[in-house]
């Protein structure tokens, strides 16, 4: 039988990849994975100069941001300050057609005090179909800056803070912390003051370790100056140690953290955000602008730097700055006033200075008075003739979304999923 005689032959084998389908490739991975990468090739390492891929990617980053938003709903809040009163309309629809008015009900009813209130809808994170809102309180007598010596009775003012599921229509009052109330004792015929102290909140989020909703705030006091000979105590504040708290939906109570961290850099829920159970906020110190990261979880937090190059610096014109999440990323949002430009930056991975690449410059955009919020790929901004309008990152128009609003300082947008469970479904 005779034998088959098989000749080798030396072929050399390409592993030349198209830079196309290179591209292609890459640009579908997430920013700390493509940031790793670097290190496998040069020419990696430098795909963020490269326009082609740039392009790909912020193609690629909105339609995940587009897809993930599709059957949200949104909330668009006007304050209208002159008569302490709110204008509020669920938004949903490819262009925001489809609007309806919300009439939202004081939950605080069973409060004594003689108040102006004004809600906030505070920034909520990616998953939440309840919204944490904010009343603002005053009493009388804070309102005229002056209260009677005698007799001392208590002073309050500050923020209560409720659950609010808009597809039920549902409020859960939470109730104010122990920490809000601290007596200060005078030297006028021993009398005591509870001198009731501000809270403000840094986040709102789900503890998926735990199933349970939690709300972070720190309450910061003040202590009047009291002058004897006089028959009226100044509202002259002392400023005293904050104390950082948080409440647990599931317990209905709050807890004191033993904890310092560095404070927001303004009370404007556009310097907060949540997302996936850690709270977010902008701080600044003398070294410069930083993020602030809280793990609603394991309740610890770090702090990851701003590049000065990302337009986070006010001497560059900057006039606002916004936190908001993007295709589940936390993304810093900046407009200059004097060239009337937007920069969104984008962050890969927490306490990772390098790993913030500016991801769009968006402008000049003449006639925009105010922005005031970011959702689903567009920039919402009031114009100067007082019309509210979007830009749309995907096809670089700008549309009008038909409603006008006195100033864009004044408005808030967020996003929600509708939900028909109760809120304290997560006790049972």
């Amino acid at each position: 039988m005779a034998k088959k005689s098989v000749s080798g032959t030396n072929e050399k084998v390409s592993n030349y990849i198209h830079d196309d389908i290179v591209f292609s490739i890459l640009s579908k991975l997430p920013l700390k994975s493509l940031k790793r990468f670097g290190c496998v090739r040069k020419s990696w390492s430098l795909l963020f100069e490269n326009p082609l891929f740039m392009n790909m990617f912020r193609n690629n980053f909105l339609s995940k941001d587009t897809s993930y938003c599709h059957n949200a709903s949104f909330l668009l809040q006007r304050r209208i300050p002159n008569i302490f009163a709110n204008d509020l309309h669920s938004l949903s629809g490819e262009r925001f057609e489809n609007r309806v008015e919300l009439n939202l009900p004081d939950p605080f009813q069973d409060d004594d005090l003689c108040r102006l209130y004004l809600f906030d809808i505070l920034n909520v994170s990616s998953t939440n179909e309840f919204i944490c809102v904010c009343c603002h309180l005053r009493d009388k007598r804070f309102a005229l800056n002056v209260i009677p010596r005698r007799p001392l009775r208590r002073i309050r003012f500050g923020n209560r803070f409720a659950l609010w599921n808009p597809t039920t229509d549902e409020f859960k009052v939470i109730p104010q912390s122990p920490a809000q109330f601290k007596p200060f004792a005078t030297n006028v015929s021993h009398d005591v003051i509870n001198f009731n102290a501000g809270s403000f909140v840094y986040g709102f989020g789900y503890d998926r370790v735990i199933h349970d909703y939690k709300v972070l705030h720190q309450v910061q006091f003040s202590a009047p100056l009291l002058f004897p000979d006089s028959g009226y105590v100044p509202l002259e504040n002392i400023s005293l140690e904050p104390v950082w708290e948080i409440y647990s939906l599931r317990s209905n109570s709050w807890r004191k953290l033993d904890i310092v961290m560095p404070t927001t850099g303004g009370f404007d829920n556009e310097a907060r955000v949540s997302i996936d159970g850690v709270c977010h906020w902008w701080s600044w110190d003398n070294t410069g602008s930083f993020l602030v990261s809280f793990d609603l979880s394991n309740e610890v937090f770090c702090t990851t730097p701003i590049p000065a190059d990302i337009g986070n610096n006010f001497d560059n014109g900057c006039l606002w700055r916004h936190l908001v999440v993007l295709n589940g990323s936390i993304a810093l949002v900046t407009y200059q006033t004097q060239m009337t430009l937007f920069n969104i930056s984008i962050l890969g991975e927490l306490s990772v200075k390098e790993s913030w690449i500016k991801l769009f410059i968006v402008g000049p955009l003449p006639c925009i008075e105010f922005p005031f919020g970011v959702v689903k790929g567009k920039i919402f901004f009031v114009r100067e003739d007082k019309e509210i309008a979007w830009f749309d990152l995907s096809t670089q128009m700008i549309e009008e979304l038909g409603v006008k609003a006195e100033s864009g300082i004044n408005c808030h947008i967020v996003i929600y999923w509708k939900n028909f469970l109760p809120i304290d479904g997560i006790n049972k």
